[in-house]
Parts: C-alpha cells; structure tokens; sequence
C-alpha cells in the first residue's frame, strides 16, 4: 500500500511566490544601489591652470584634484603629458577662514570618459561645505585640472555590495523554489503508490535516477564557470537530496561536491578581498583551476561508478 501524504505536508504554489518575491526584491534593491551611487555621483568641475578657482563645495568628506591632460574645455582640446609639470604645485584654502587645507598624495587613481582622460594629483578633506579656492601654481603652460568628491570607496563598496545581494538573494530565491518543487514532485510520486519504489532504488548502489542526479550536480557546477548561478543551484540540490543517498556510494560524490562548494567560495572571497594588492588574481586562477580539477576527477570516477575518497 502507499504511504499517505498529507495536505499538510505539500508546499503550496505560494512559495513560488515568495522565491519570485524574493527575487524581484533582490533585483529592486540592486537597481537601488545603483540609483544611490548615480545621485551621489558629481562631475568634477574643470578649471584652467596656473592659477586660482573657486569653488562651491557641497558635501563634507574626501574630494580629488584631477589633472585633465587629454580634454576638451571651452571649446579647445587639450592634450598634454599626463605626468605634472616640473614645479607644479598645488594648495587649497578654505575661504571662510582663509586656511590652508592639508593635501595629501593621491597619485595612480585615473578616470576616463566621452572626451577626458584624467589623473588624480593630490586628495584633501573638509569638514563642512562652503567656498574653497584651489590653487595650482607653477611656469608651464595653460592646461586643464579639476576637482570633484572622492567616490572610489563607495564605487568599490556599491559593486560589491550589489555583487553580494544578487548572490544571496537570487541564491535565497532559488533555494526556496527548488524545495518547494523537490518537496512537491515527492509528493506527487507518493499519491501514485511509487514512493516505496523509489526509496528502494535510492538504497541500491547503482540507482540509475540518483546517478543522473548527481552528474547533473556535476554538470551545473561546470556550467558555473559560464553563468556563476549554476553552482549555487548545484550545492542546493546536494543538500536537498543528500539524505537519498546516505548508506550508499553516491554519498561520496555528495560530500565531494558541497566541499568543492564552500571551500571554492572561500577561496574565491579570499581571492577578491586580495585584489587590492593584485596577488588575488592568482588566488583566483588557482581557485578555479582547483575547482575545475574537482569536478572533472569526480565525473570521471562517477561514470566509471567509483565512489569518491574523503577530501
């Protein structure tokens, strides 16, 4: 006789909603970031040098001097060495109090738009808005400089955070869908009397159907390297269905697969966190070739029905 499944028991198609919920809120508040960094976001305001420029500044925090030396200002194109003159130097006085502000080195930072390219020169800071004067000094001929606020930090905070809330939040969206569609095809195959079948195929060492399972993990994990998602999709699948294999020789490729998961995450967010001393770029070309090694030696021993040893 079937076992009985209770109603109860059954996800209802409202957890497809909420994984499309969850989903379009992940979306909305990515697309919020980006508005955000779009509204604090100020064109540096040019100016000609040697000389004097005033300027209204509007928010307290961290502004950049830029020399504009490839440019196009008030009608004349500008290109010149991007290295500053010879002598060139460069003060910033408030006005209000006629002091001069502390200026420190901020060279290397570029930028480059329609018809600019840019160097930062020099960085400083103020502690209220109002009226400053930038002053660049030196014998050389006229060229183009500007100033404007210092958004790197908040560039660099804004793309990590949107990369870091699609993750979690498309990961959290699929993850509830894929249980409830697990939870739900399970149940399905209850009502039509087969679940005993089933579970007794999930105990045998070959089962066909928990084998396609797990080269389909495989699969995603390797699809990853094309479209990311798959591999979280892949490790959601592992944990869903690891107690289908528990006693028998997939159970290897299980463990194989989610360790190849997290601690491909883990090296990977090492790798990111170290590109700002560029040595995370090898952390993550090693990253993926471990990880690529991994899944290729456990689809090989997977198809030549060989379980996989701890590691």
């Amino acid at each position: 006789m079937a076992p009985v499944v209770r109603v109860a028991d059954v996800p209802g198609t409202g957890w497809y909603v909420l994984a499309g919920v969850v989903a379009f809120a992940t979306l909305a508040a990515t697309v919020g970031i980006a508005v955000w960094f779009y509204l604090e976001f100020t064109s540096a305001e040019p100016f000609l040098a040697p000389g004097r420029h005033s300027v209204e500044l509007a928010k307290p925090g961290s502004y950049l001097v830029w020399n504009d030396y490839r440019t196009v200002h008030q009608g004349r194109s500008y290109d010149e060495p991007k290295q500053l003159p010879k002598g060139a130097r460069i003060s910033v006085i408030d006005k209000t109090s006629g002091r001069e502000l502390p200026l420190g080195s901020y060279s290397g930072a570029t930028s480059s738009t329609l018809n600019t390219e840019s160097v930062a020169v020099a960085q400083f800071s103020i502690a209220r808005p109002g009226a400053y004067e930038i002053v660049v000094e030196g014998d050389f001929p006229p060229r183009v400089f500007s100033v404007g606020r210092n958004l790197l930090f908040q560039m660099f905070g804004a793309v990590f955070g949107a990369i870091a809330l699609v993750i979690v939040g498309f990961s959290a969206a699929l993850a509830i869908a894929g249980w409830a569609y697990l939870r739900r095809e399970e149940a399905a195959r209850a009502a039509q009397g087969v679940q005993s079948g089933a579970a007794a195929a999930a105990t045998a060492p070959d089962q066909p159907a928990m084998k396609r399972l797990t080269a389909i993990v495989y699969g995603l994990q390797i699809a990853s390297f094309v479209f990311g998602i798959t591999l979280i999709a892949g490790v959601i699948i592992n944990y869903l269905k690891r107690k289908d294999v528990e006693g028998t020789w997939l159970e290897s490729h299980f463990r194989w697969q989610i360790r190849t998961f997290w601690f491909g995450l883990l090296w990977s967010l090492v790798g990111v966190v170290l590109l700002f001393v560029l040595i995370g770029i090898l952390v993550l070309m090693g990253t993926m070739a471990w990880v690529l090694y991994r899944i290729i030696k456990g689809w090989i021993a997977l198809e030549d029905g060989k379980p996989m040893y701890q590691g």
